[in-house]
Protein backbone atom coordinates (compact mmCIF):
# COMPACT_ATOMS: atom_id res chain seq x y z
CA UNK A 1 0.00 0.00 0.00
CA UNK A 2 1.42 3.43 -0.91
CA UNK A 3 2.21 5.83 1.92
CA UNK A 4 0.26 9.06 2.44
CA UNK A 5 2.89 11.20 0.70
CA UNK A 6 2.75 8.99 -2.41
CA UNK A 7 -1.06 9.11 -2.40
CA UNK A 8 -1.11 12.92 -2.23
CA UNK A 9 1.55 13.32 -4.90
CA UNK A 10 -0.64 11.20 -7.17
CA UNK A 11 -3.73 13.20 -6.10
CA UNK A 12 -2.04 16.53 -6.94
CA UNK A 13 -1.05 15.27 -10.38
CA UNK A 14 -4.58 14.00 -11.01
CA UNK A 15 -6.08 17.35 -9.96
CA UNK A 16 -3.86 19.38 -12.28
CA UNK A 17 -4.42 16.95 -15.13
CA UNK A 18 -8.19 16.80 -14.70
CA UNK A 19 -8.01 13.03 -14.07
CA UNK A 20 -11.33 12.54 -12.29
CA UNK A 21 -11.13 8.74 -12.33
CA UNK A 22 -7.97 8.87 -10.22
CA UNK A 23 -9.57 11.45 -7.92
CA UNK A 24 -12.48 9.02 -7.40
CA UNK A 25 -10.04 6.20 -6.67
CA UNK A 26 -8.05 8.21 -4.12
CA UNK A 27 -10.89 9.96 -2.27
CA UNK A 28 -13.18 8.74 0.46
CA UNK A 29 -16.89 9.00 -0.53
CA UNK A 30 -17.36 11.43 2.39
CA UNK A 31 -14.58 13.73 1.12
CA UNK A 32 -14.89 17.37 2.29
CA UNK A 33 -13.40 20.39 0.49
CA UNK A 34 -13.10 22.97 3.28
CA UNK A 35 -12.47 25.79 0.77
CA UNK A 36 -14.84 25.12 -2.12
CA UNK A 37 -14.91 27.42 -5.12
CA UNK A 38 -17.84 29.84 -5.36
CA UNK A 39 -21.03 28.06 -6.39
CA UNK A 40 -19.51 24.61 -5.71
CA UNK A 41 -20.54 22.23 -2.94
CA UNK A 42 -17.87 21.12 -0.42
CA UNK A 43 -18.36 17.50 -1.52
CA UNK A 44 -16.36 15.20 -3.78
CA UNK A 45 -18.76 16.01 -6.64
CA UNK A 46 -18.27 19.74 -6.05
CA UNK A 47 -14.50 19.30 -5.92
CA UNK A 48 -14.55 17.43 -9.23
CA UNK A 49 -16.61 20.27 -10.74
CA UNK A 50 -13.92 22.69 -9.52
CA UNK A 51 -11.25 20.55 -11.22
CA UNK A 52 -13.17 20.56 -14.49
CA UNK A 53 -13.75 24.32 -14.27
CA UNK A 54 -10.08 25.15 -13.60
CA UNK A 55 -8.73 22.80 -16.24
CA UNK A 56 -11.09 24.14 -18.90
CA UNK A 57 -10.25 27.79 -18.13
CA UNK A 58 -6.50 27.16 -17.89
CA UNK A 59 -5.92 24.16 -20.21
CA UNK A 60 -2.13 24.51 -20.02
CA UNK A 61 -2.18 24.52 -16.21
CA UNK A 62 0.96 23.07 -14.67
CA UNK A 63 1.94 22.59 -11.07
CA UNK A 64 5.40 22.63 -9.57
CA UNK A 65 5.32 20.96 -6.16
CA UNK A 66 7.78 22.92 -4.04
CA UNK A 67 7.45 20.97 -0.78
CA UNK A 68 5.55 18.00 0.59
CA UNK A 69 5.48 17.10 4.27
CA UNK A 70 3.68 14.20 5.93
CA UNK A 71 2.91 13.64 9.60
CA UNK A 72 0.51 10.92 10.68
CA UNK A 73 -2.76 11.27 8.78
CA UNK A 74 -1.90 14.78 7.48
CA UNK A 75 0.02 15.80 4.36
CA UNK A 76 0.90 19.39 3.40
CA UNK A 77 1.99 20.55 -0.04
CA UNK A 78 3.31 23.91 -1.22
CA UNK A 79 2.99 24.55 -4.93
CA UNK A 80 3.24 27.03 -7.79
CA UNK A 81 0.63 26.94 -10.57
CA UNK A 82 1.26 28.42 -13.98
CA UNK A 83 -1.04 28.59 -16.97
CA UNK A 84 -2.88 30.95 -19.26
CA UNK A 85 -6.55 31.90 -19.16
CA UNK A 86 -8.26 30.58 -22.29
CA UNK A 87 -11.93 30.91 -21.24
CA UNK A 88 -14.02 33.17 -19.01
CA UNK A 89 -13.01 32.71 -15.37
CA UNK A 90 -15.19 33.97 -12.51
CA UNK A 91 -16.67 36.63 -14.78
CA UNK A 92 -13.29 37.68 -16.20
CA UNK A 93 -13.24 37.44 -20.01
CA UNK A 94 -10.68 35.12 -21.58
CA UNK A 95 -7.46 37.03 -22.19
CA UNK A 96 -4.76 34.44 -22.80
CA UNK A 97 -3.06 36.13 -19.85
CA UNK A 98 -0.46 33.94 -18.12
CA UNK A 99 -0.66 33.48 -14.37
CA UNK A 100 1.72 32.32 -11.68
CA UNK A 101 0.04 31.54 -8.37
CA UNK A 102 1.55 30.20 -5.15
CA UNK A 103 -0.45 28.18 -2.67
CA UNK A 104 -0.63 25.24 -0.34
CA UNK A 105 -2.92 22.35 0.45
CA UNK A 106 -3.41 20.42 3.66
CA UNK A 107 -4.89 16.95 3.41
CA UNK A 108 -6.25 14.44 5.87
CA UNK A 109 -6.25 10.76 4.96
CA UNK A 110 -7.88 7.71 6.49
CA UNK A 111 -7.24 4.12 5.40
CA UNK A 112 -5.26 5.28 2.36
CA UNK A 113 -7.96 7.63 1.07
CA UNK A 114 -8.22 11.42 1.08
CA UNK A 115 -11.02 12.56 3.40
CA UNK A 116 -10.39 16.33 3.63
CA UNK A 117 -8.62 19.15 1.80
CA UNK A 118 -7.90 22.72 2.91
CA UNK A 119 -6.49 25.07 0.25
CA UNK A 120 -4.89 28.49 0.63
CA UNK A 121 -3.52 30.44 -2.33
CA UNK A 122 -2.68 33.98 -3.37
CA UNK A 123 -6.04 34.85 -4.93
CA UNK A 124 -5.30 38.59 -4.86
CA UNK A 125 -2.21 38.13 -7.01
CA UNK A 126 -4.15 35.88 -9.38
CA UNK A 127 -6.91 38.46 -9.85
CA UNK A 128 -4.29 41.19 -10.40
CA UNK A 129 -2.51 39.08 -13.01
CA UNK A 130 -5.82 38.52 -14.81
CA UNK A 131 -6.48 42.27 -14.80
CA UNK A 132 -9.62 41.95 -12.66
CA UNK A 133 -8.27 44.36 -10.04
CA UNK A 134 -5.43 46.91 -10.15
CA UNK A 135 -1.97 45.75 -9.13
Amino acid sequence: MPNNLEIITRFELAFRGGDQATIDELCDPGFVDHNPAPDHEPTLAGFKEKIEYMCSRFPDLTEDLQDTIASGDTVATRWVLTGSQQQEFMGIPASGQPIRVEGMNFYRLRNGRVTDIWTQFDGLSMMQQLGAIPA
